[in-house]
């Protein structure tokens, strides 16, 4: 009976073994490898332990996959399991920076300091721009200063000198380092308040505050740990270049630009301070110097992902996607599984192409009958900052058809500012106008925040010729964002003149809200003149519409209106869609 139940079992493990997906078995090191990185950067320490233990097993003398596995332990704070996972690294490639220095952080956390600072110097020796390996170097030292014992007049020859365990200080500031890095800012705020408390003049600590701090969107608070920080050392660089980081978090470009400025003047090699002035001039649409600052910080750390990251946003902004993305793929084989990168390479290639259709039908009172106003537009991205297109109206108003052709050019001047000028033309015209042409402006004044923002400052200027006169019309607005940038508002004054002198004003008045990301609806009420045929209508209009985006490339439109006029009213109905690619 036994020897049956043993065949029988055996039998199902053979068929268990077959019937295994075949993905599962055909797994190789380096599929294990790649998922256990990412396990362990979303803290998955017992998942990702058993993949790289997994990958082991295939091929034990993998030394990527065993420093992997030290800083999974690290994680798990299994000491005497990343000690054996670096050294068996070490054993195998000597000259391994990350398992060198694993080893360092494991007897640093171990209290063998002495053992420690020589593993740690190495690294940061061997790749000065490499801060963690500096943070560790700085934190064992100053370790070792607070347990060295204090001189006494007379200590007895016979007696054994007490084993002193490391700074707790400087070993809350490396724990809150390796949960700020992970993501977990309320654990790492901990951290350092618990830090704060037993060294309140620390000035690492309140740096490191002020960081996880602002990060957290609370800009005031943020900025009371730099200045306290600042007047216990002042000029301090990091507090400095914190102060930097929370005036980019804000959107306050002007004020981090003079910050920087100022950093850079003290330490023109500072690799941070670098990084940040790139930062800064991305912002500015200075994509020279953006360049320039990534390229001097990759000169001193080769290896600086964030960099890599910040050169591939210039690419981007200059329009060049392919180049972009080898620099984001460069910089995610420095940091496998970072979220922020992969973000970015997620993110398609723009579309260059936009084209814009729409139809409306008006129904005239006083058995008038009906207008109908249908156009066409394709417009083509030059550059991130310059747009042309070109637009066909094709109206119909009792009885009598124009068709219209327009060109424009919109170029961003700046970040902030941007301009337009459009021309167009009606052959054979009968109540569009001869010619048109116009320009516009907008300056947005206050940059997106949290609640509030963007604001910005418009205007639009146009001159239409008809055969019997000329009306030139002029409308400065204003816009803005509220509710996280999901309502907009926006006021218009409208100035019409023609050539006889003759004069209207009025409004509009309109606001757009985002239901969801994809679902949009605005409505709006005017009170202004309306150009038709050379003349000025006084109306009073009520619209809204909605639209609604199907696909990334695709949205469909719609809207209606009421509009009263002296002699008529008008009810419009439109439909449109917009096509990018």
């Amino acid at each position: 009976m036994r020897h049956g139940r043993r065949l029988s079992l055996a039998a199902c493990l053979i068929l268990a073994v077959a019937a295994a997906p075949q993905a599962a078995l055909a797994q190789t090191v380096d599929e294990l490898y790649a998922s256990a990185v990412k396990a362990r950067q979303a803290q998955h320490f017992d998942e990702a332990a058993d993949l790289l233990k997994r990958a082991l097993a295939l091929k034990p003398d993998n030394a990527d996959a065993l420093v992997q596995l030290g800083f999974v332990e690290l994680g798990r704070n299994d000491l005497a399991a990343a000690r054996d996972a670096f050294s068996k690294a070490l054993s195998i490639a000597p000259t391994y920076r990350d398992a060198s220095f694993g080893m360092a952080e494991v007897e640093f956390r171990s209290g063998n300091l002495d053992t420690a600072l020589p593993l740690a110097e190495q690294v940061a020796q061997a790749d000065p721009g490499n801060a963690d390996a500096a943070a560790l170097v700085d934190n064992i030292r100053k370790a070792r200063h607070a347990s060295k014992p204090k001189p006494a007049a007379a200590a007895p020859a016979a007696v054994k000198k007490p084993h002193r365990r490391p700074d707790p200080v400087a070993v809350q500031l490396e724990e809150g380092r390796r949960l700020r890095q992970a993501g977990k800012l309320p654990h790492a705020e901990a951290v350092y308040r618990r830090a704060l408390k037993l060294s309140p003049k620390n000035t690492d600590v309140l740096v490191a505050l002020g960081l996880v701090v602002g990060s957290s969107q609370r800009f005031d608070e943020a900025g009371q740990f730099f200045d306290r920080a600042l007047a216990i050392k002042p000029g301090l660089v990091d507090a400095r270049l914190g102060k930097v980081r929370l005036a980019i978090w804000q959107g306050d470009t002007p004020r981090a630009r003079a910050l920087i400025d100022d950093a850079l003047a003290s330490a023109p090699d500072n690799v941070e301070a670098l990084d940040l002035d790139g930062r800064v001039a991305l912002l500015e649409g200075d994509h020279k110097r953006a360049g320039q600052s990534f390229q001097r910080v990759l000169a001193l750390d080769p290896k600086n992902a964030e960099t890599l990251v910040g050169i591939g946003d210039v690419r981007r902004a200059e329009g060049d996607d392919e180049a972009a993305r080898q620099a984001y793929t460069q910089a995610l084989a420095i940091e496998p599984g970072s979220a922020d990168i992969e973000q970015r390479l997620a993110v398609p290639p723009p579309r260059k192409w936009r084209l814009d259709i729409g139809s409306e039908v008006s129904d005239l009172t006083n058995g008038l009958g009906d207008w109908t106003d249908s156009s066409a537009g394709l417009a083509y991205r030059l550059s991130p900052r310059t747009t042309i297109s070109g637009h066909t109206r094709l109206a119909t108003r009792f009885g009598h058809t124009d068709v219209q052709l327009e060109g424009r050019i919109d170029q961003a001047l700046t970040p902030a500012f941007s301009a337009y000028v459009l021309a167009a033309v009606t052959p054979d015209a009968d109540f569009l106008a001869r010619y048109s042409v116009g320009a516009g402006a907008s300056w947005q004044v206050v940059a997106p925040a949290k609640a509030f923002g963007p604001l910005s400052l418009n205007i639009d200027a146009r001159y239409d010729n008809f055969a019997d006169t000329g009306v030139t019309s002029i409308q400065p607005w204003i816009q803005g964002y509220v509710l996280d940038g999901r309502l907009g508002l926006s006021a218009r004054w409208v100035h019409a003149e023609d050539d006889s002198g003759t004069r209207a004003d009025g409004y509009v008045l309109r606001a757009d809200l985002a239901v969801t990301p994809r679902f949009n609806v605005f409505a709006g009420y005017a009170d202004a003149p309306e150009i038709d045929d050379g003349a000025l209508i006084p109306t009073r209009t009520v619209f809204g519409g909605i639209s609604f985006d199907v696909s990334d490339p695709l949205t469909l439109r719609a809207s209606v209106a009421h509009e009263e006029r002296p002699t008529f009213d008008r009810n419009i109905f439109g439909l449109g869609l917009t096509a990018r690619f």
